[in-house]
């Protein structure tokens, strides 16, 4: 199941930065074929991904199950009462990293 698609993705400096986690700009940028100071100038904001660098970023971030369970759902539900919203968006967080806990292991 593809995660994030070019079309889906808008690669902005802090999802890139996100992507990149622990490696640093030169490893980055070996695994999607451009130079570390093309990494720089994307998370930096001096310019972003084109086109085809946007689907390489997309097809790096699905290989890597980025964000995979982020999704936007109920989110009408959610803004009538505060409150209730407040506690559906923790048990909704909440269930994510139940799913999930090789991502927090270790961050205490």
């Amino acid at each position: 199941m593809a995660v994030l698609t070019e079309k889906e993705q808008t690669w902005d400096s802090a999802l890139i930065r996100d992507l990149r986690g622990k490696r640093t700009q030169s490893e980055f940028g070996q695994a999607l074929g451009v130079p570390k100071n093309t990494v720089w100038r994307w998370e930096t904001g001096r310019c972003r991904p084109d086109e085809n660098h946007a689907k390489l970023l997309s097809d790096l971030a699905s290989r890597e199950d980025f964000l995979a369970d982020w999704r936007v759902f109920n989110s009408l539900r959610i803004m009538g009462d505060l409150e209730e919203g407040s506690r559906e968006i923790r048990e909704l967080f909440e269930e994510s990293l139940e799913r999930n806990p090789q991502k927090t292991a270790g961050k205490e």
